[in-house]
């Protein structure tokens, strides 16, 4: 499913700290945040505007995430009533996660989170954050110095390309796909390039698992990410 360029969150968060850097990190990923610190206001809301996403803590003051997305879900004028929900929690506990996923969420991100884990859950999600689509530092660490990383880059692109031209037919034979795939992350990791490795993993995962929904979310994301590395290969090249 296309998701909006700029993704609208609803965040409901009641730890200071944790808000404050949630919202900041999810406004590096290109994100329009709406914060809020409590369940009753995250559900009305909820109910009068339209999200692409709602992050729900899973214990807030005035209704649990849980409760709030229960009574979301089941009032047919809330204009957010069918959009995806994640839920956030410190609890690691098996069985809290399992709840939440039988409750409705569709993803559970376990407290403390980095941006990592954020980018990664997004693009699980079928979103496509945005964030820097090559990491210089990373990839010369990995090449082991500007002239190798520059080469690699040079095949990386064509590699790209070819792989661009031939996404479609790949779709149609996912055994090819997943092959394709696992080449794609270690060329990713020697030459930069986390978005689209990660994007490259949850597309896999999807396929291993033979999840409809998300190989289409997911490639759609990939797509995403695909064209921009490509972009991003191609600026660097002329600089």
């Amino acid at each position: 499913m296309a998701r909006a360029t700029v993704i609208r969150i609803l965040l409901a968060e009641d730890d200071p700290i944790s808000l404050a850097f949630l919202r900041e990190t999810l406004h590096g990923l290109g994100c329009e945040v709406r914060a809020v610190t409590h369940g009753d206001e995250a559900l009305r809301t909820a109910r009068e505007d339209d999200f692409d996403l709602l992050m729900l803590d899973h214990h807030l003051p005035g209704g649990d995430g849980d409760a709030v997305l229960h009574a979301l879900r089941g009032d047919p004028h809330a204009a957010s009533r069918d959009v995806l929900a994640a839920a956030t929690t410190a609890d690691p506990d098996p069985a809290i996660h399992a709840h939440l996923r039988g409750a409705g969420f569709a993803r559970v991100l376990l407290k403390p989170l980095d941006a990592t884990h954020l980018r990664e859950a997004f693009i699980a999600l079928g979103f496509a954050p945005a964030c820097q689509s090559l990491d210089d530092d990373a990839g010369l660490a990995a090449s082991g110095g500007v002239q190798a990383l520059v080469a690699l880059r040079g095949l990386f692109a064509k590699e790209l390309g070819a792989l661009a031209g031939e996404l479609d037919a790949l779709r149609d034979d996912g055994t090819a796909l997943a092959e394709r795939l696992h080449r794609l992350r270690a060329s990713c990791g020697f030459c930069g390039a986390p978005t689209l490795r990660d994007a490259a993993a949850l597309l896999a995962e999807a396929l291993r698992n033979d999840d409809y929904q998300l190989i289409t979310a997911r490639t759609n994301v990939f797509r995403e990410c695909l064209a921009e590395t490509r972009a991003a290969l191609n600026a660097a090249s002329v600089q």
